[in-house]
């Protein structure tokens, strides 16, 4: 019987493996997809580099996964976020230091929110606000910029949770922007699995134990082991894909039913060439389709261990990106028949909560027309109205919603959750069974930091728990 089980390759699944194997040899690594990274997950052909389709920056300048970047050697750079905005009821594009009275007063709003007492009972971040006296277009602004970042919208936002992850957030403003793409951080934490790690592998049952654990898969496939780490997203345990005999404790199960994981769509817009300010790296958008848009630049060489565009990595991307519409190829054409460079910028946009839900039920094309339709108000001037739609070659959208095996974004500061869902969350079952991945972080951080730091709790606490079973022994 092995010792060690991890279920899920994502980003704390893979880190978790790292630390046991300090510890033990004979640790196993199993993924019900056909590639490692969980959510980090890109797209090739868009761009001369790998496109972020999940996770793309780091968020905060004190993060705990600077050490593993600086293992990788990434280069980094640090930007306030964001540094553009769009009041979009008064089609207004301001830059940085801009002032704005309501602005900046919601910002110390959310800013002191860690002063305020737990409610009870739990209100949403939205009535919080509209007690404090927000005007409505203080609550368009909270709407697109707290709420889309926390991945929800802002009536779901749970007051209770943001209380929480204010008082515990410690990873500072602003924003660190990869010279490479977040590729190289799962194939330097994949290195070496080799025959521990066994993909296409579903876990579809745990029975667990004092005796340890007994994982079922498809068509009869078990798997024996003293612990498990269990690192599946939110949306996955809530959908029952794993059953567990006997059934996970009740103030487990009570955590999972009221917590909360919400879908985003990232929208992938490729440009002949760049119409937008130089100093330009972010613009969160009110009473907008797309809540907002950033854009980023990559060395022009690829990384020694980067694939070129036309040579895929054998990481997991989705299938050849589709023109959004007739309009859209007959640009291309144009370009190509122009000699113009057939790919030059790009934007993404990004859509959490209801606005995400909503954008699961369009085409594509319309998705995308409205995207540009909002960049040509955004940025259009009067000579050149509809630089947009003039610029664009080609799309790629991101429904998470709709990934196997993980079915949305990430967890958010859930409204009606308890203080104490999240440990109850992360507690571990007996000496078998553990948890990690970012919906158990005890601060409610949903970020790459949080998978990292759980996978190193969770791996510590099989460590402990095995080491005191062979020392009885």
């Amino acid at each position: 019987m092995r010792n060690q089980r991890d279920c899920g390759a994502g980003l704390s699944g893979l880190y978790a493996t790292r630390e046991l194997r300090k510890h033990f040899t004979d640790v196993l690594l199993v993924e019900a997809s056909a590639h490692v990274g969980g959510r980090i997950q890109q797209v090739d052909g868009l761009m001369p580099w790998p496109v972020e389709l999940g996770p793309e920056f780091i968020h905060g300048a004190k993060s705990s996964l600077k050490s593993l970047l600086d293992e990788v050697g990434c280069q980094l750079r640090e930007l306030e976020w964001p540094d553009h905005w769009y009041f979009g009821a008064e089609r207004r594009l301001v830059g940085p230091g801009a002032q704005d009275a309501e602005l900046e007063r919601l910002h110390a709003l959310f800013a002191g929110v860690g002063a305020e007492p737990y409610p009870d009972p739990d209100v949403s971040v939205a009535d919080w606000l509209r007690v404090r006296g927000a005007s409505l277009r203080m609550l368009a602004i909270a709407d697109a910029c707290y709420a889309n970042d926390f991945g929800c919208s802002l009536d779901q936002l749970g007051l209770r949770e943001v209380i929480t992850e204010n008082r515990r957030w410690d990873s500072g403003e602003t924003y660190l922007l990869l010279d490479r793409s977040l590729r190289h951080i799962v194939e330097h934490l994949a290195r070496g699995l080799d025959h521990r790690l066994r993909l296409n592998w579903p876990v579809r049952r745990i029975e667990h134990g004092a005796g340890g654990a007994l994982l079922h898969g498809r068509a009869g496939q078990q798997l024996r082991c003293r612990a498990a780490v269990v690192t599946v997203p939110l949306a996955q345990l809530q959908a029952g894909t794993i059953a567990f005999a006997p059934a996970l404790p009740a103030a487990k199960a009570g955590a999972l039913a009221r917590l909360n994981m919400s879908n985003a769509v990232k929208v992938v817009l490729v440009f002949s060439r760049a119409f937008w300010p130089a100093d330009f790296f972010d613009v969160v958008c009110t009473d907008s389709f797309i809540p907002e848009f950033w854009t980023t630049t990559y060395p022009s060489a690829p990384h020694r261990s980067e694939p070129a565009a036309s040579d895929p990595a054998p990481v997991w991307h989705p299938s050849q990106p589709e023109h959004a519409c007739r309009a859209a190829e007959s640009s291309r054409r144009q370009g190509e028949s122009s000699g113009e460079p057939r790919v030059a910028a790009c934007l993404v946009g990004f859509a959490a909560g209801r606005r995400a839900e909503a954008m699961s039920g369009m085409s594509e094309s319309s998705i995308v027309l409205r995207a540009l339709d909002q960049l040509d108000s955004i940025f259009g001037t009067a000579q050149a109205r509809r630089p947009a739609t003039a610029a664009f070659l080609r799309a790629h959208l991101a429904d998470w919603s709709r990934v196997p095996h993980i079915g949305g974004a990430y967890s958010y500061p859930s409204l009606h959750a308890r203080v104490g869902d999240r440990e109850a969350l992360a507690a571990p079952v007996g000496g078998a069974l553990f948890f990690a991945g970012e919906a158990t972080h005890a601060a409610v951080n949903p970020c790459l930091q949080a998978a990292l730091e759980t996978g190193a709790r969770a791996a510590a606490q099989v460590a402990a728990a095995l080491q005191r079973t062979l020392s009885s022994l």
